[in-house]
């Protein structure tokens, strides 16, 4: 497969990447501190193509649902913040927890890499 065919598979995986309201009063997974993202829009919309890629590497090209979580609180100075999410993806009969690395770059800006 291509560049090109990799790329096109990616982005008609998205269409069916949909995040999940996680239910009030519902348990937190295991080591996340609140649900959701601290990520805005524009910066979820680029993350979803990496998260897409990622499960795809582990073999599933059928994403069910997205839910966001927070694993650790920005820390640091305004502009070199970090923080810390789980993206859990439901797809393929299982669960694909990605852990994602934030850290901004000036004060309306981030960077954003997958923990291995």
């Amino acid at each position: 497969m291509n560049v090109r065919s990799s790329v096109l598979v990616i982005v008609a995986c998205l269409s069916s990447f949909m995040p999940v309201a996680h239910a009030q009063g519902e348990a937190l997974p295991p080591g996340v501190i609140r649900a959701g993202s601290l990520a805005n829009h524009q910066l979820i919309i680029d993350i979803k193509v990496g998260v897409a890629a990622k499960v795809a590497a582990k073999g599933c090209s059928k994403r069910d649902s997205l839910e966001q979580f927070v694993v650790a609180m920005p820390s640091g100075k305004v502009g070199s913040r970090r923080w810390k999410e789980r993206w859990m993806v439901t797809g393929c009969g299982q669960q694909y927890p990605i852990d994602i690395d934030f850290i901004e770059d000036g004060p309306d800006a981030a960077n954003w890499t997958i923990a291995k």
